[in-house]
């Protein structure tokens, strides 16, 4: 990228990711209870960055944590500069231009987020999803499957190390069948849709083979349903126990909806109060929902049962999976409106989703400007991430940080092709 800048902005450039370094540095590495999750590699936590910390720490031992943020920070400066390249391959954009979107992704991670600095996997879920927009980009601007392999790659890790990036599966794949058909390579084509739909039961497949390598089971255990049946589980009154005919998960309904009961925590009771919306009341007690009521309350209950650990795992992933729908059909008009309250909560209240809509809607009125294409791309991915986000969980910032710096990098885009016509 730097070889692209003009001699007298290339030292601005440098001097901002030194700057950045300095920064992560000063701060030092931020740990959360997760972080121990990973340092520990817990079977129900990201296998590549549990991977990544085991290496650091066998190689740097107690020493570890700046080598840990220094590598988190090199990779984060290696995606931003591979996203600006690509971006200034394609997009006439000036010099200025460029260190401003630097500086905005930047300081997106380093300052209103510090994801360089937690020891967790958005440290490096970031910087993929970066690589991943540039990947996209270049495929649609070249409308050709050249790099169609490396873009399945990149979709892969980032789905394998945070499964919520399922969401971006339906853009990608529009995308290459648009490609497939401007170029009229069907051949490769096929190919490559075949292994993007494949890449899935592949990361599944990937993920139970990693376990079997380090516990001996070829089982997920993911906490996936149990944080999916979390918003149907608040939503949920008594007589839905009549929904199961299963004795194993009308127990299981039963003896979470009575312990949420008691904690106070259902919508019915969170409705009861006036002055609680529903869904903030859901968010700020969402860790005794899910965490507390529905999954370490069942795992202590099957532990009195003779399970072990792994099988108190297995048995809450099974039983959550098997619930989630019956519960989710017999509230969904509810569900729905709660998922729509998180979304919009998620963008930042309903002014920033009619601007960002707009500004979709601008985008793919003229998509063929690479400029708009760009950040059609980046917002379209915005906009999937918060759909799963509200559907799975809530709208914390952690889940959706990645993209905050779209709507900055939009107004300079527009704004430096607006002065360059002037």
């Amino acid at each position: 990228m730097i070889k692209l800048l003009p001699t007298k902005y290339r030292i601005i450039y440098l001097i901002i990711f030194v700057l950045g370094l300095l920064k992560v540095l000063i701060t030092g590495a931020i740990f959360y209870p997760d972080s121990y999750a990973f340092l520990d590699m817990q079977i129900n936590r990201s296998p590549v960055y549990s991977l990544f910390l085991k290496l650091t720490t066998t190689v740097f031992g107690d020493y570890y944590e700046v080598p840990v943020l220094v590598l988190q920070y090199l990779f984060f400066v290696f995606a931003i500069n591979y996203l600006l390249k690509s971006i200034k391959s394609k997009i006439n954009l000036s010099a200025v231009g460029v260190l401003l979107i630097q500086f905005s992704i930047l300081i997106n991670g380093l300052y209103f987020y510090l994801s360089v600095n937690r020891v967790l996997s958005e440290a490096i879920v970031f910087p993929l999803i970066l690589i991943f927009i540039a990947e996209v980009f270049k495929l649609l601007s070249n409308k050709t499957l050249k790099n169609s392999y490396k873009l399945i790659v990149v979709f892969f890790v980032l789905l394998f190390t945070r499964g919520q990036f399922l969401a971006f599966l339906p853009l990608l794949i529009l995308a290459l069948v648009y490609v497939v058909y401007q170029s009229k390579n069907y051949k490769k084509g096929f190919i490559v849709l075949c292994l993007t739909l494949a890449t899935p039961f592949l990361s599944s497949l990937l993920e139970k083979t990693y376990n079997k390598i380090v516990i001996g089971e070829f089982k997920g255990y993911a906490m996936t349903y149990v944080h999916f049946i979390a918003n149907p589980f608040y939503i949920a009154n008594a007589e839905d126990k009549n929904l199961f005919s299963n004795p194993d998960e009308k127990a299981f309904f039963n003896r979470t909806y009575n312990l949420m009961l008691d904690k106070k925590i259902t919508r019915n009771q969170a409705i009861q109060t006036k002055y609680v919306d529903d869904y903030l009341f859901f968010e700020n007690n969402f860790s005794k929902i899910c965490n507390a009521s529905i999954h370490q309350a069942n795992m202590d209950y099957y532990g009195t049962q003779g399970y072990n650990y792994l099988e108190q795992q297995y048995k809450v992933d099974q039983m959550t999976s098997s619930m989630f729908l019956p519960l989710l059909k017999a509230n969904f008009k509810t569900w729905v409106r709660m998922v729509v309250k998180s979304f919009i909560k998620g963008f930042g209240g309903i002014q920033m989703c009619l601007a960002l809509g707009l500004l979709l809607l601008y985008c793919i009125m003229f998509f063929k400007d690479n400029t708009m294409l760009f950040l059609g791309i980046a917002i379209t991915l915005k906009v999937l991430n918060g759909i799963i986000i509200a559907m799975v969980v809530h709208s914390i910032y952690r889940y959706t940080f990645y993209f905050d710096w779209v709507l900055l990098a939009a107004f300079i885009l527009i704004l430096d092709s607006k002065i360059k016509k002037a």
